[in-house]
């Protein structure tokens, strides 16, 4: 699909898409694994301690990279670009931010594979929820990057 004659609105529509499905993703990822270790899960935060402190650091990083990374990007965004162009470095901006969210997540649900252990499970339900707060849509599109009058008026109609 060519850009050239996108609408804003498409494009917001594809990245609520794109955020939906990987957040799918990460669910269906996650009921498959529980269903398939069904028998054999534990849940302590005692045992596997070298996993619950590398699930931590790396959920806390990937956290902390995923929103001061999606800010350096949505700085570099010039005021004098236009609508369509704006758009482009936010979807780019915003799907490297979930990323970021999405690889820990992963990772826990790794971790759950590899040690039996439930435990995990929190920490890729608390990934699901950053996800579910940074769902794009317009107002937060409009409030992120610098829009010009004419700009908000468009994005307002759609």
């Amino acid at each position: 699909m060519s850009y050239t004659n996108q609408q804003p609105r498409d494009f917001m529509m594809s990245l609520q898409i794109i955020h939906f499905i990987l957040m799918m993703v990460i669910i269906a990822f996650s009921a498959y694994i529980s269903i398939h270790l069904n028998g054999i899960l534990n849940f302590s935060y005692a045992s596997d301690r070298t996993f619950l402190f590398i699930a931590i650091t790396i959920s806390f990083i990937g956290t902390l990279l995923s929103k001061s990374i999606f800010l350096k990007l949505i700085k570099k965004i010039p005021e004098n670009a236009n609508l369509l162009e704006k758009t482009k470095k936010y979807s780019i901006a915003h799907l490297l931010r979930l990323i970021l969210l999405l690889l820990p997540a992963f990772m826990c649900i790794i971790f759950v594979m590899e040690s039996h252990n439930s435990f995990y499970f929190i920490l890729v339900g608390i990934l699901l929820l950053m996800m579910l707060a940074i769902f794009p849509n317009k107002i937060k599109f409009a409030n992120k990057v610098p829009l010009s009058d004419k700009e908000k008026s468009i994005l307002q109609k759609l």
